[in-house]
């Protein structure tokens, strides 16, 4: 029992230090954003490579505040409570990551799934987000809190480098690719597996 008890208690500090709360909320603007892009909404942005204005897919943005969020959970901190823990912290960390980007996952293949072809693109948000979060943990023992910024720095480069003058994207994108594309979905698991090892072994120094 008090195994249990304890299990409990670390349990509700770890969810209290790290503010799950607010990645909750983000997810759930997330699953909002796809239902409200999910119709190809679009603007129009000049693409150099393209020396033309092509059209870019709102969708696109859809995981920010998912990456964000998460970014901001793993930052938040009880050292005290960490340097003592008796549950391996990062076992936690890791965890929230994959539960995170599960759902951002399965927000996207469900709401593809109930509105039809028309939202071919929201099957791919998952991936999307799952490379980004990837960037932002490889980064974060680099540059800190700022390594968030790595997830909009990218989509950046995307939009104003990222399209050919056929205005499609280029393979190296990652994000915007159609849902199956091979090469995309191998670059977002690599990214986050590599993000995940990352995160393990600074937790596990800092420990």
């Amino acid at each position: 029992m008090r195994d249990g008890v304890a299990l409990d208690t670390g349990a509700l500090w770890w969810l209290k230090a790290r503010r799950a709360g607010v990645l909750c909320a983000a997810l759930v603007a997330f699953a909002l954003l796809v239902l409200a892009f999910q119709g190809g909404a679009a603007v129009p942005v000049l693409s150099l490579p393209a020396s033309a204005s092509v059209s870019v897919p709102l969708m696109l943005f859809t995981p920010v505040p998912v990456v964000a969020a998460l970014a901001w959970c793993l930052d938040s901190r009880l050292t005290e409570a960490e340097d003592v823990a008796v549950r391996p912290v990062w076992a936690h960390d890791s965890a929230l990551v994959l539960a995170a980007m599960a759902t951002a996952a399965g927000t996207g293949l469900a709401v593809s799934q109930l509105a039809g072809s028309g939202a071919a693109g929201a099957s791919g948000t998952g991936r999307d987000a799952a490379f980004l979060a990837g960037l932002v943990l490889c980064l974060r023992p680099l540059a800190g809190q700022a390594a968030v910024m790595a997830a909009p720095s990218w989509l950046a480069l995307v939009v104003f480098f990222g399209f050919s003058p056929s205005r499609d994207p280029y393979p190296w994108t990652v994000v915007g690719q159609p849902a199956g594309s091979p090469s995309s979905l191998v670059a977002a698991a690599l990214a986050i597996a590599v993000g995940l090892a990352v995160l393990i072994r600074t937790s596990r120094n800092a420990a």
